[in-house]
């Protein structure tokens, strides 16, 4: 189980960092497009693994275009500025969102009568949509604000050795079970053991990385560390109900590409809101 975690985190670390500091944007678009293919066909077949291929192939497209959406929330070339050909504001990934929620309603009443539990296809479809390409969505967005790909390095730095901390320390000292409803391996030692690590990498990678004062990083790692650990119980309910272990077995010591993904969704739009309302951008 180590060796493989480990072995995992050796093979995938450095690609994440040549997306990152060498492909450009572009090369993160189309990267964020592959993470979320795989996701949402995890996500679908948690719930729904009978289900036709044509069914999770319609919500992974409608999921691609809402991505591409967030290309536009902030300017960057000739053809996307205000007054442009494209254009460049947050609302134009509101526009396409409703679009897509309304293309699956339209799909969803076509089929009526041809889908067994439809309402609860319509209903998981739907969550699909917000909880991944539109949160995911927001590394797009991220990178493409000023110094992006340090920012996303930096949250990457500060989840992954939360998720890190918690998984050693839990093991080495955790015994209090933190919410065992939804996920029995989960314990207060290593949620502690996951925060520290958290604080501790964003402000040493933070000071390196980007031009933000002391207390900033201390706050804006605390509260990721408080997202990450919200991002994976969600994932670990939407387990429960689905009664598997695992999203899949893409990663070996991982998971499936949503178990790795699961704290990441939900810290990725604190870090854009924080940059652009608090940190001014």
């Amino acid at each position: 189980m180590h060796s493989r975690r480990w072995l995992t985190a050796l093979v995938v670390l450095p690609l994440l960092l040549l997306v990152l500091l060498k492909w450009g944007r572009f090369g993160l678009v189309l990267v964020i497009l592959v993470i979320n293919a795989l996701g949402q066909w995890e996500f679908l077949g948690m719930f729904f693994p009978h289900a036709p291929r044509a069914e999770r192939l319609k919500s992974i497209l409608l999921g691609s275009l809402l991505l591409l959406s967030f290309c536009t929330a902030t300017p960057f070339g000739s053809l996307c500025y205000p007054g442009g050909i494209i254009p460049c504001n947050p609302s134009t990934v509101l526009f396409v969102l409703v679009w897509c929620v309304f293309i699956l309603l339209l799909f969803y009443l076509i089929s009526y009568g041809h889908i067994e539990q439809l309402i609860q296809h319509l209903a998981v479809n739907v969550l699909g949509m917000l909880y991944l390409p539109f949160l995911l969505g927001h590394f797009i967005w991220l990178r493409y604000l000023p110094q992006g790909e340090l920012w996303i390095l930096w949250l990457l730095i500060v989840i992954f050795a939360g998720d890190t901390g918690a998984f050693y320390v839990g093991r080495a000292l955790g015994k209090t079970k933190l919410y065992p409803q939804v996920s029995p391996g989960k314990t207060w030692a290593g949620t502690g053991g996951g925060v520290l690590c958290s604080l501790m990498a964003g402000i040493a990678a933070g000071k390196w990385l980007l031009g933000v004062s002391l207390w900033g990083l201390t706050w804006l790692a605390l509260v990721l560390a408080l997202m990450g650990i919200l991002g994976d119980l969600f994932e670990s309910m939407l387990k429960r109900q689905a009664q598997v272990k695992d999203a899949g077995e893409l990663l070996p010591g991982h998971g499936g590409m949503l178990d790795r993904l699961d704290s990441l969704l939900f810290a990725a739009p604190v870090v854009v809101y924080a940059r652009l309302f608090l940190l001014g951008g």
